[in-house]
C-alpha cells in the first residue's frame, strides 16, 4: 500500500465524503441519498480508502439481526460499496473488503449480506448467492376500481406483524428487524416518493410499497398472508391502471400466471466474518470436522468441529468458507455445492450433507 493510502474505520465527520462518493458512483435521487445519510449511516460499521485527503473507496455496514435456519445471528447489511470512477483497478475494493470483514468480526458480527447489482463482483471475495427473489412482469388492464386503501404513515406499525411472521421469521437470510427498524425501512420508500397499497378484508392481508411512474408501477416489496397473493397482485395491477408492472415477491410463492411472467433470479449474497462462532450458534450435531478456506478472514481458515471450535483431527471435507455459508443458511445443499468440495470421508460428507437439508431463503432488503 503506498504510504499516501490509509484504510480506516469510517468517522461521523466523513458523511459528506461518503455522500458524494455515493451520488457519483449510484443513480439514487437527492431525495433518497438525504434521507439515506440522515438515518442509516453508521460509521462504526464502515470503512473507506483514503488517499492525499481524498476519500476513494467505500462501502458501509448497517447491523442487524438475520434469520439463518431457526436461529437469529448477529449480522449487517452491506450497502454503498464503490470506488471512485477515476479510481477503479486499482485494487482498492480488495483492500477494503478485507479491512471490513476483519472490522466486523472484532465487533462480534458473524455473516455479512448484501444485494449488490452484480452479484459476480463479489465471488473473489467469498461472498456468494443465498438467496433469490422473484419477479412478477407483466401489463395487463384490470377493471377500474376506486377503493384502494393507501395506508398512511401513522398507520404503518400495523404492518409489521406481516412482515415478521411472513418474512423475518419465515425464511433464512431475512433480516429480523425490530419494529423500530421496520418502520425505518417504510420510511426509506417513501423518501424517494413511495407509497403503500394494502389489501384488506376484516385485517390488512397484505401491503405493498411501490412506485408508480408515467408508463411502470415498481413495487420492490410485497408482503401478504398465505393465501393472500394474488388478492395483493390484483389490486397492484388494477392501481397501474394498464402500465408495465413489476413486482419483487419471495420465489417460493404461487402466483396466478395471469398476472405475467416470473423470473427468479440470485439476489442476495453472504459472507463469512466468523465461522467458528456461527457454527456454534446453529447448534448444529454433527461428529466430523470440515476443513474451510477462506481468501478474506484469515481466522475463517484451519480444521473446524461443528460446536465451532479448531480441532487437529482429519476432517471430513474441505471447502471455502463462503460456499460453506450458503450450505449452512439452507440455499444449496452440499451436494449442490460439490464441485468446490474436497471429499476426505465419504461417510463424513453424507452426514453432513443430510444434516443441513435446502430451506426457504429470501432477502427482501437491500438497505
Amino acid at each position: 500500500m503506498e504510504k499516501s493510502e490509509l484504510v480506516r474505520i469510517a468517522k461521523k465527520n466523513d458523511i459528506e465524503s461518503f455522500y458524494h462518493l455515493w451520488k457519483l458512483c449510484f443513480e439514487d435521487s437527492d431525495r433518497f441519498c438525504s434521507w439515506l445519510f440522515q438515518n442509516r449511516f453508521f460509521p462504526d460499521y464502515s470503512v473507506c480508502l483514503e488517499k492525499d485527503g481524498e476519500i476513494l473507496s467505500a462501502m458501509q455496514g448497517v447491523p442487524y439481526n438475520i434469520q439463518v435456519r431457526e436461529k437469529v445471528l448477529e449480522g449487517v447489511m452491506l450497502c454503498g460499496v464503490s470506488t471512485h470512477p477515476s479510481h477503479r483497478q486499482k485494487g482498492y475494493m480488495r483492500k477494503i473488503f478485507t479491512f471490513e470483514m476483519d472490522l466486523l468480526r472484532r465487533k462480534g458480527v458473524l455473516l455479512a449480506v448484501h444485494t449488490p447489482a452484480v452479484l459476480g463482483s463479489y465471488f473473489a471475495y467469498g461472498h456468494y448467492p443465498v438467496a433469490d427473489a422473484a419477479y412478477i412482469q407483466g401489463k395487463r388492464k384490470v377493471e377500474k376500481r376506486d377503493d384502494f386503501i393507501i395506508l398512511e404513515k401513522s398507520q404503518w406499525p400495523a404492518l409489521f406483524p406481516l412482515y415478521k411472521a411472513n418474512i423475518g421469521e419465515s425464511y433464512s437470510g431475512a433480516l429480523r428487524r425490530t419494529k423500530q427498524e421496520f418502520l425505518r425501512k417504510c420510511e426509506d420508500y417513501v423518501s424517494d416518493g413511495g407509497r403503500c397499497i394494502v389489501f384488506q378484508d376484516t385485517i390488512i392481508q397484505g401491503y405493498a410499497f411501490y412506485y408508480l411512474m408515467e408508463n411502470q408501477l415498481i413495487c420492490p416489496e410485497a408482503v401478504a398472508n398465505p393465501g393472500f397473493y394474488n388478492a395483493l397482485l390484483e389490486e397492484i395491477f388494477a392501481l397501474a391502471k394498464g402500465r408495465e408492472v413489476l413486482v419483487k415477491l419471495p420465489p417460493d410463492i404461487d402466483t396466478s400466471q395471469q398476472f405475467g411472467t416470473k423470473k427468479c433470479y440470485p439476489k442476495g449474497v453472504a459472507g463469512v466474518c466468523n465461522i467458528g462462532a456461527i457454527l456454534k450458534k446453529m447448534e448444529i450435531y454433527c461428529p466430523y470436522a470440515v476443513e474451510f478456506c477462506d481468501p478474506i478472514v484469515p481466522e475463517n481458515n484451519g480444521i473446524f468441529s461443528f460446536d465451532g471450535t479448531k480441532v487437529c483431527e482429519k476432517p471430513a471435507i474441505k471447502i471455502d468458507a463462503g460456499h460453506f455459508l450458503g450450505v449452512i443458511m439452507g440455499y444449496a445443499s452440499l451436494e449442490e455445492v460439490k464441485p468446490f468440495v474436497t471429499i476426505f470421508n465419504q461417510e463424513g460428507y453424507d452426514f453432513i450433507n443430510q444434516a443441513l437439508p435446502k430451506c426457504k431463503c429470501y432477502i427482501i432488503d437491500e438497505y
